[in-house]
């Protein structure tokens, strides 16, 4: 299985490195024909940039080369291979692209490649190349791409409503690239929520009644951020909150969003958790672990709320041009209030969650009695451990 990966990345690699050096100009195009599947296809981050069929594709790299001449450096800060099969894979990555216009100003894109392979003549071919940037609504640290991927409402749709025809009309392989592009909606909404959007093109708004919502935040980020570079405060953050991610999945927590330096998430929803205020608790205390431990070797040491509150909230999507799936209510408005009132490397429950989870010996709590917030007076607090 690793020497299929580390086969796919040296195709990947080789492939993009020739796409960014131009080293022929122009001609680059007959460089990199080799590499394309005669069934290839792609999606861009424009109209421009769809190709159909081999043709479509073929005209596009060309009217790319065409039209700029000058080396391109693209600068890795993710990058992973995935085995399919013997015969096929992808890669997925998110790199830093910079560029020269034609009047010298520099242009730099973090986009993100996904680029499908196929085995045929003991030669790694790609079938399908997608390539993606954040949405515009999308602030500095936030999480790209599993975490952050905002995208348009009717460009999801679009890519959904594409990739269901060409089902129809091609092979097992390309069935497995529609598979691929609905993913990017699994990466943007709960599992639940993004089938029924695929389904009935719509959402529908639910209230949830037992659910623990959980908020952190990092003491002191504006001062951080105006002694670093952007590219360093994005690199951090993207390295936490991509750790965070892993920690959601493994309780089955759900990721709502991350703003800025903030991330949040929730249990007990779309599907009912009797554990949910557990499961929180449990993610919340490895967070801050993580960042405890990562502390001891890293050149900035960041310090790190946590709040979780339990209760009901309404849950949907809000929006048709640009759309993300939130939370609103009280308990959303409580939880943030406890990471405010929190200290660092603590995790601060409510009286809600503590109820919930008194009687669990494996936690221990400290009362901190009845602390004044923000919009919501005084709210009874504990730390737990």
């Amino acid at each position: 299985m690793d020497s299929i990966k580390n086969e796919i990345l040296l195709a990947f690699d080789t492939f993009w490195d020739i796409w960014a050096n131009r080293d022929n100009k122009e001609n680059t195009l007959d460089d990199i024909i080799p590499f394309f599947n005669n069934s290839i296809s792609t999606i861009g981050t424009g109209d421009h940039e769809l190709g159909k069929d081999y043709h479509e594709v073929v005209q596009n790299f060309k009217s790319d080369f065409n039209e700029f001449h000058k080396p391109l450096s693209i600068n890795y800060t993710y990058k992973k291979a995935m085995v399919l099969s013997s015969t096929s894979g992808y890669v997925e990555a998110v790199a830093i692209v910079s560029f020269e216009l034609d009047d010298g100003t520099p242009l730099n894109l973090q986009l993100r490649f996904t680029t499908i392979f196929v085995l045929k003549n003991d030669k790694w071919l790609i079938a399908h190349s997608h390539i993606s940037m954040p949405s515009n609504d999308q602030d500095i640290g936030e999480s790209f791409p599993i975490d952050a991927l905002k995208a348009k409402n009717n460009r999801l749709q679009e890519l959904v409503t594409i990739r269901t025809k060409e089902l129809e009309e091609k092979s097992d392989l390309l069935r497995k690239e529609k598979e691929k592009t609905e993913l990017l909606l699994y990466n943007i909404l709960p599992r639940k929520i993004a089938r029924e959007l695929i389904a009935k093109g719509k959402i529908a708004t639910v209230r949830h009644e037992n659910v623990s919502v959980i908020f952190t935040d990092f003491m002191g980020f504006t001062q951080i951020a105006s002694t670093v570079s952007a590219k360093k405060i994005v690199k951090e953050l993207n390295e936490i909150f991509f750790h965070f991610d892993d920690l959601i999945r493994e309780e089955s927590l759900e990721k709502i969003k991350t703003i800025g330096d903030s991330y949040m998430a929730v249990c007990g929803l779309p599907e009912a958790d009797d554990k949910h205020a557990y499961k929180c608790v449990r993610v919340a205390k490895k967070m801050q672990n993580f960042i405890q431990n990562r502390n001891k070797t890293n050149d900035i040491e960041w310090k790190m709320r946590v709040g979780i509150h339990s209760g009901p909230v309404v849950a949907g999507i809000v929006g048709k041009d640009k759309f993300a799936y939130d939370l609103w209510g009280n308990t959303v408005n409580v939880a943030s209030r406890l990471e405010t009132a929190g200290l660092e490397g603590k995790v601060n429950i409510s009286h809600d969650t503590y109820e919930l989870l008194k009687g669990d010996p494996i936690f221990t709590f400290e009362s901190r009695g009845k602390i004044n917030t923000k919009g919501k007076g005084e709210v009874e607090m504990y730390f737990v451990s």
